[in-house]
């Protein structure tokens, strides 16, 4: 963890695997987004709840981050009117990423 900001304005890619604790709650939020690379693409296979969901979709709107690939979410089943459905750069998967 004592390295972890250095890494995220390193890495191209940063894959979320995190269990669903009190710990994880929103580990991936604005602050997380906003250390990572603009041409970075954030990846969840983890547990959905451990992304602040509104943050990730400010990141992609705002392009702070370039893209997500999910296979989770905040609330499953995800919510026809949420904007992921609608963006370009964002790719799901129907929770069988493994």
């Amino acid at each position: 963890m004592e390295r972890l900001d250095e890494m995220l304005s390193s890495a191209d890619f940063v894959v979320g695997v995190l269990p669903k604790t009190s710990n994880t709650h929103h580990f991936f939020n604005a602050k997380f987004f906003a250390k990572m690379k603009t041409s970075a693409i954030f990846m969840n296979i983890g547990r959905g709840p451990t992304v602040k969901e509104v943050d990730l979709i400010d990141a992609l709107e705002q392009q702070k981050i370039a893209g997500a690939v999910l296979d989770v979410f905040e609330v499953e089943p995800l919510s026809q009117q949420s904007p992921l459905w609608r963006m370009s750069n964002v790719l799901m998967t129907p929770h069988c990423a493994d």
